[in-house]
């Protein structure tokens, strides 16, 4: 089964955090061993030697066996059931380790069936091909192979000295077999952790087993019920497939609804915090600018600036409002386009025309189109605008001088805006998410730049719903230049 996340060595795959696809390519060619390794080394490696000498041993006793075809054959299925279900754990909603992998059925049903020599090989086979496969390091592939081994000498021991020849005696067998391969694999897994950590080993181990308890008692009863059916037929026991597969794409299905349950959830509180402050800050300058008008009496230049206040501060809370309602609108399906041509060179006029009146000291805007002027595009005016009105918005905020170019051309069939800006520009990491919904370069304000993280999302859902493409390129200290492509509409 699957293992708590904190447990930095074990046979499942998330206790391993994930790293770049590069990184991980790199680290599956290097040599020596990392700290977590190094410090339990006085665990894996004695693990590693004594599954491989286990393995010689069962792999011995197979061959002096003479197995017939039958036998080889349910234990060749075995073995391909459990790589498959160590390949693709299930995830248990509700049980705290996450991924279970339904693995253990099979080299428990293999450990009474056919043996201790039958369940190590059938262990090692299923783990080194799924570890091997992922480019794991080599120190977990040891430690993992060696855990399954010895837990299939166990289990198959256990089942020999339960079983007396009746079906009771089996199903008996069966959970003999499954709690003594529990207990080898979650007493190995606590020690490694442990050992690596530097904690307490007792404690460790009781966590473990509170943890892994539910998923052990739900494989331990799939497992008896494998084994009483593989022994009056094995294929009666093929059966159990439609079922458990039915089970693993179930809880599958219902692990990933949950989790965009929880991520929207996630989402909701996000966005009445950013909401609640971008609304306060705007509020609280309005408030205090109308009480000093009330209050005091003022020269008419100190009215004038808090006027202009409570007039930037209004518009500041106009565009919030037209952002949430924008949304509201795209996530509800409820903002269709309404396709018609349009000409792109005056709509663009208007809208950079309308955002001089505000533009702070230093900043220029400037609008350049190729000559001769763009064709029409096939288009809705109103949310061509909205994208225009964003995307030059956003440059305004983060320029605090320089020049900001909205420029129009024809592109192979198409017309492309773009608006460049000289501001501090987008790391190149940070490129990739800048369009998703409610991702802010500054959420903490370090800068003095608010928003909601809202306007670049509305434009990437707008210029899709027209059939067009977004993106931005951008150097950091250089600027960034975000850009988009509407097809030109067609001669009538």
């Amino acid at each position: 089964m699957r293992h708590p996340a904190t447990a930095p060595m074990g046979h499942n795959q998330h206790v391993w955090s994930r790293a770049p696809a590069r990184a991980r390519a790199a680290s599956s060619h290097r040599a020596h061993l990392d700290a977590s390794s190094r410090a339990a080394l006085g665990v894996w490696a004695p693990v590693a030697f004594a599954g491989a000498a286990g393995l010689v041993v069962a792999v011995a006793s197979l061959a002096t066996d003479n197995l017939g075809w039958r036998d080889g054959a349910g234990i060749a299925l075995l073995i391909a059931a459990a790589t498959l279900a160590e390949a693709f754990p299930v995830p248990i909603e509700g049980v705290a380790v996450g991924s279970t992998s339904l693995a253990t059925i099979f080299l428990v049903a293999g450990a009474t069936i056919y043996g201790w020599a039958a369940a190590a090989v059938a262990g090692f086979l299923a783990m080194a091909f799924v570890e091997l496969g992922r480019r794991r390091p080599v120190s977990r592939v040891a430690f993992n192979c060696g855990v399954y081994v010895l837990a299939g000498i166990a289990a198959g021991g256990a089942a020999a000295g339960s079983q007396d020849g009746s079906l009771l005696g089996l199903a008996v067998g069966a959970i003999a077999a499954a709690v003594a391969f529990y207990l080898v694999d979650i007493t190995l897994l606590a020690a490694v952790v442990t050992r690596s950590r530097g904690v307490a080993f007792p404690p460790a181990l009781r966590n473990y087993v509170q943890l892994t308890f539910v998923p052990f008692a739900v494989m331990a009863s799939l497992a008896v019920i494998l084994v009483v059916l593989w022994d009056r037929s094995p294929f009666v026991a093929l059966t159990l497939v439609g079922p458990l597969v039915a089970t693993a794409l179930y809880q599958r299905w219902i692990h990933r609804a949950l989790n965009r349950l929880r991520a929207f959830d996630r989402l909701k509180d996000e966005f009445i915090a950013i909401v609640s402050h971008e609304l306060r800050t705007p509020l609280t300058s309005v408030y205090g600018a109308a009480m000093t008008l009330e209050r005091h009496a003022l020269d008419p230049e100190r009215q004038r600036a808090m006027l202009e206040i409570i007039s930037t501060e209004a518009a500041r809370l106009s565009r919030l409002l037209d952002d949430i309602l924008w949304v509201s609108r795209l996530d509800s399906g409820r903002a269709r386009p309404f396709i018609t041509r349009v000409e792109p060179l005056p709509l663009a006029a208007d809208v950079v025309d309308a955002t001089r009146t505000h533009l702070p000291h230093g900043l220029s805007l400037d609008l350049v189109h190729d000559d001769p002027a763009p064709l029409e595009v096939a288009a809705d005016a109103d949310k061509l605008r909205q994208v225009l009105v964003n995307l030059i918005e956003n440059a305004v905020k983060y320029s605090d001088e320089g020049r900001i170019e909205v420029r129009l051309g024809r592109r192979d069939g198409r017309v492309r805006f773009s608006v460049r800006d000289q501001g501090p520009g987008i790391p190149a990491i940070q490129q990739e998410r800048i369009f998703e919904k409610f991702f802010r370069l500054d959420p903490n304000m370090t800068q003095g730049v608010g928003g909601t993280g809202l306007g670049l999302y509305i434009c990437r859902e707008l210029v899709g719903s027209m059939h067009g493409e977004i993106w931005v390129e951008s150097i950091p200290g250089e600027g960034s230049t975000f850009a988009f492509e509407l097809p030109v509409a067609q001669t009538p």
